[in-house]
């Protein structure tokens, strides 16, 4: 496992061609969505479960809206997408050509992006343990 986050996270070799910057992105954006999609998985079932315990949820009512869940995939894609266009933009009017910025922007967003898929859960556990004591 340790190879394939070295690798997730390894200096683009070619980062003079836009297309490699962007290549460098598009192999990198399955595993960003497998790992953000499994931990989105874990974080709506552990939201569900708290949200349920701190019994918030009257009967009738939805922990969630439906449509949040259909188009989460979709925004967190187009938010990934941003990735390379920053670091093009970088690249292209700040002729910052550091072969890190891929890898710095990449792990900034995988962080970001990790903070907000858990978020909602994290705030109704802490709920759910405030409400039982």
């Amino acid at each position: 496992m340790r190879p394939f986050f070295k690798w997730l996270v390894a200096p683009n070799e070619k980062p003079e061609s836009l297309l490699h910057v962007i290549g460098w992105w598009e192999l990198r954006r399955i595993p960003y969505n497998l790992i953000v999609g499994l931990l989105g998985i874990v974080s709506l079932a552990m939201f569900f479960l708290f949200i349920h315990l701190a019994r918030e949820l009257k009967p009738g009512e939805d922990a969630v809206e439906p449509l949040a869940i259909i188009f989460a995939p979709i925004a967190i894609n187009i938010l990934y997408t941003g990735g390379w266009i920053s670091e093009l933009l970088l690249r292209i009017f700040w002729r910052e050509k550091s072969p890190h910025i891929g890898p710095i922007l990449f792990k900034l967003g995988i962080s970001l992006s990790v903070f907000a898929i858990l978020l909602p859960s994290t705030i109704w556990f802490v709920i759910w343990i405030i409400r039982s004591l």
